[in-house]
């Protein structure tokens, strides 16, 4: 198209008026007269945007409950360093890996050797745990010491303890989180 044949389009275009049909008013009249009530919009369609909108709504709220309450699946806390497993130094730390910061799946306490402050593959292993708390070891003469009160199982308030039973100065044969209460309820392992 060239220049000259737009200007002839644009021209034409802009000469073009809208204005409603002579006969318009009295076709509204008529019908208001002979008592016929205006068109609406079909009744199924309103009831389609209604609908639509409700689950449109309804999706964002929970969207945003979804957003404000996400939990990943599992945590991992790495606290270090205490003396843990008995030995005099504070050089000791704990991985824990928690369902929601809620049940204990992992923990692991190891020995801080090269001072890190968080667990190194080459940081020897005191003691491992899968799932539920077990006894590694002869109970005799063990020492039982607890360490409260810190965020152990990533949860989020301070309010866990920690129970290590060992033979100092580097043997661990149970380790155990549980959550303080002041109410007086009686400790769970976790």
């Amino acid at each position: 198209m060239s220049p000259r044949d737009e200007e002839e389009l644009d021209r034409r275009l802009r000469d073009i008026r809208f204005e409603p049909r002579a006969s318009l008013g009295a076709e509204i009249r008529g019908r208001a007269e002979r008592g016929e009530e205006p068109r609406r919009f079909p009744s199924r369609l309103i009831r389609h945007l209604a609908f639509g909108s409700a689950a449109a709504v309804a999706g964002i709220g929970a969207l945003a409950i979804g957003i404000l309450t996400f939990r990943p699946a599992s945590l991992t806390v790495d606290r270090c360093c205490q003396d843990l497993d008995g030995g005099g130094d504070a050089d000791d730390g704990i991985v824990v890996v928690s369902r929601k910061g809620v049940s204990v799946q992992y923990l692991k306490i190891y020995e801080d050797l090269d001072g890190s402050g968080d667990y190194t593959p080459g940081d020897p292993v005191r003691f491992l745990r899968q799932g539920a708390p077990t006894v590694t070891g002869p109970i005799e003469g063990t020492r039982t010491t607890e360490f409260c009160c810190l965020d152990y199982d990533g949860g989020g308030p301070s309010d866990d303890a920690l129970v290590v039973m060992g033979h100092p100065p580097d043997r661990i044969t149970m380790a155990a989180i549980y959550e303080r209460r002041s109410t007086g309820s009686p400790m769970q392992l976790r």
